[in-house]
């Protein structure tokens, strides 16, 4: 059904779809998704035996056929070349397989040693045994082989530092802003020759006419010569001041660089993903409501990879003007949809945000661009290598991944969890914040147990006869915690915060026990727990272990000097053994 309830044309009698792989051919055709983009992949130019040629080209149909997993062209062509790649690994052994019944373990073992261990190796791999695994000839052992597990190369890269991103923004920005003025002033041109404002056959009177045929046709008025080449008329080139895409086409359109800018643009000012990016469509618009100088524009995003009910989400943008959330789309939207409008009027309309002027007409006529594929993407990326310079490589996760580190600090299109380890954790930039919050965090810690700790630490030997476990006591019937002239009946734990407790060398063995006993608990116990029974002791003995009263020499030799006595008597005392 159409959006308007009417039902939707049917083929013609007979009609069916064309096959994926012609019966005994070699030739697999790929449509992807959208209808428009196809791809062809000729299975006889791979360099091994028939028979194999023809089992690749099925287990490839499958997957590039409607029922397929395979939904853009970029996809099937990199299984291509990855099954391009394997089938010159087959042909260089001895013997060659000449089908996948022939296909071993010890072959598959010899092409997993070969892939490099890296996210490109480890790909390849996985890509081959996902094609290859189900066909009912591959041998049981080297299907076994196959579902092995491969490792996954950890991605390394960090966000762009401030500097580096905002060179590449402010270039992205120039690209695209350049564009959107002079597609501007062309369609204000256009506008006022549609109106009857310029004199009919003067010079701009020409350039209104040579422009409303570009909106239309996507080309300005041409013949075809005898050659049969399509040249311009010379009195619209002459007017347009040449026959050059500078002085014609792009004078409404993008070019296929300056939408990389803009995509480039809008990842870097909203960090969303760089597919959804590409396949966003036209955003609905709508006025506010309570404010008639204000657009909510809705976006719809889709992101693949997610589960079917995951896939889409939404974002409502304002536009009020100058750096509001959603001036940027509707800059985005004036700068291509005078391509949107020549694609309908050829019959090639299309509800994608980002179109732009192929650089040539086809043969076939004016058609939708193609989203960015791996030549486009070369050809733009290469002028950005230049003109960022040295050092500074455009990469459009990194870019994201500045987005949402460094300026929206909230999770955007993933989980907190993924947001925590995969963007936050990594990243040198939250290193370096959390440094100062870490030893803030500690100098606090060790204050705390500083101004709690109340036992003197002394150079000199005491009375062994006035010893506790942890200290000497000076005064055992005037304790601070107890009644005067009663027996103390606190912990010895508490020792340490006694001013009537007097700690030296001696007691520093069972001491440095105490402290690595209770960081070995803090790691394996319930954090209430811990926070109930031994938090506070604990920290009073990382104040005196940071205090300068011992060295750290001393602290060690007195952890590797402790007797099996004094173990006996801290282990005792850590189960509450002498508790009153």
């Amino acid at each position: 059904m159409s959006r308007r309830g009417r039902k939707a044309a049917l083929p013609e009698g007979g009609h069916r779809r064309p096959d994926v792989l012609a019966s005994g051919g070699l030739l697999v055709r790929h449509v992807a998704e959208d209808g428009v983009k196809k791809a062809t992949y000729d299975f006889g130019l791979l360099p091994v035996p028939e028979m194999l040629q023809r089992e690749f080209a099925e287990v490839f149909a499958a997957t590039a056929g409607p029922d397929g997993t395979w939904k853009s062209i970029a996809s099937s062509r990199e299984a291509w070349l990855i099954v391009l790649y394997f089938s010159r690994f087959l042909a260089a052994q001895n013997p060659v397989p000449g089908s996948l019944s022939e296909l071993s373990p010890k072959t598959w073992a010899a092409w997993r040693i070969s892939r490099t261990p890296n996210s490109t190796g480890f790909r390849q791999l996985r890509k081959v045994a996902q094609l290859l695994r189900e066909h009912p000839r591959v041998p049981e052992e080297t299907r076994q082989l196959m579902t092995k597990r491969v490792g996954k190369e950890k991605v390394k890269e960090t966000a762009y530092c401030e500097a580096d991103f905002d060179r590449i923004k402010k270039l992205a920005t120039q690209k695209f802003r350049a564009a959107l003025h002079r597609i501007r002033d062309n369609q204000q041109h256009l506008q006022r020759w549609r109106d009857g404002e310029l004199d009919e056959g003067s010079k701009d009177w020409l350039v209104g006419e040579a422009l409303d045929s570009l909106g239309r046709t996507g080309e300005i008025p041409h013949y075809s010569g005898i050659d049969s080449r399509r040249r311009p008329i010379a009195r619209y080139a002459d007017a347009l001041g040449g026959a050059s895409a500078q002085h014609t086409w792009k004078r409404l359109f993008l070019t296929g660089e300056e939408a990389c800018a803009l995509i480039v643009l809008l990842i870097a000012t909203y960090g969303w993903n760089a597919s959804p990016v590409e396949l966003m469509k036209v955003p609905d618009a709508a006025p506010d409501a309570g404010n008639d100088k204000q657009t909510i524009y809705r976006v719809e995003l889709h992101k693949k990879r997610r589960t079917a009910r995951m896939q889409y989400e939404t974002r409502n943008l304002a536009d009020w003007g100058a750096n509001s959330p959603g001036r940027l789309i509707a800059q985005a939207i004036e700068a291509t949809e005078p391509a949107r409008q020549a694609l309908e009027s050829v019959g090639g309309a299309t509800d994608r945000l980002i179109v732009w002027r192929v650089g040539r007409r086809r043969p076939d006529g004016f058609h939708p661009a193609e989203l960015f594929d791996a030549g486009l993407r070369d050809n733009a990326w290469r002028n950005w290598r230049e003109e960022l310079g040295a050092g500074l490589n455009l990469n459009l996760r990194r870019l994201r991944k500045t987005v949402v580190i460094a300026h929206q600090r909230t999770p955007s299109q993933h989980t907190r969890d993924t947001h925590d380890a995969v963007y936050l954790l990594s990243d040198p930039r939250t290193h370096a914040e959390a440094a100062p919050i870490i030893s803030a965090g500690i100098s606090e810690a060790i204050d705390v147990a500083s101004a709690a700790f109340q036992a003197r630490v002394s150079r000199a030997e005491t009375d062994a006869g006035q010893d506790t476990p942890t200290a000497s006591c000076t005064d055992y019937r005037n304790s601070p915690f107890g009644e005067a002239g009663s027996p103390c009946r606190a912990s010895f734990l508490m020792c340490t915060a006694c001013s009537n407790a007097v700690i030296t060398l001696r007691h520093l063995p069972r001491l440095a026990y105490i402290h690595a006993v209770l960081g070995e608990l803090k790691a394996v116990l319930d954090p209430a727990a811990w926070d109930q029974d031994w938090r506070t002791p604990y920290l009073r003995l990382c104040g005196l272990r940071a205090a300068p009263d011992f060295t750290d020499t001393e602290w060690t030799d007195a952890l590797n000097d402790v007797t099996d006595t004094e173990k006996a008597m801290i282990d005792q005392l850590l189960r509450k053994g002498y508790d009153a």
